[in-house]
C-alpha cells in the first residue's frame, strides 16, 4: 500500500512525499521517499495559498501513477510517475 504524505520545508513550502506501507499492518513502513516526489515549482508559487502542493489520492493507470494535486489553492493539476521509477526512488527500511 502507498500512502502519500505532505510536508513543509524550512522556508514554508509545502510538498508531497510518498511512503510505502506494509499492507498487512499499515501502521509498519516500509519504505519512503528522501525527497519531495513533487514540490511546487515557479508557476506554482504564487496564489491564495503560496508555496504549497498537496493531493488526496492518486490512481494507477498502465503502470503509471496518476496525481492530481492542487497548487496555491487556485488550480489543479495532474502529475505522473512510473511506478518503477516511484519505487527505486525509496529508501526501504
Amino acid at each position: 500500500m502507498t500512502s502519500f504524505l505532505h510536508g513543509v520545508g524550512l522556508i514554508r513550502s509545502y510538498s508531497l512525499g510518498a511512503t510505502l506501507l506494509d499492507l498487512n499492518d499499515p501502521s509498519k513502513v516500509l519504505g519512503q521517499t528522501s525527497e519531495p516526489l513533487l514540490k511546487p515549482n515557479d508557476e506554482e508559487r504564487e496564489g491564495y495559498v503560496p508555496n504549497v502542493v498537496y493531493t488526496c489520492g492518486a490512481i494507477i493507470h498502465n503502470n503509471e501513477l496518476i496525481i492530481p494535486y492542487a497548487m496555491a489553492d487556485y488550480a489543479s493539476l495532474f502529475a505522473t510517475v512510473s511506478l518503477d521509477e516511484l519505487f527505486a526512488k525509496l529508501e526501504y527500511y
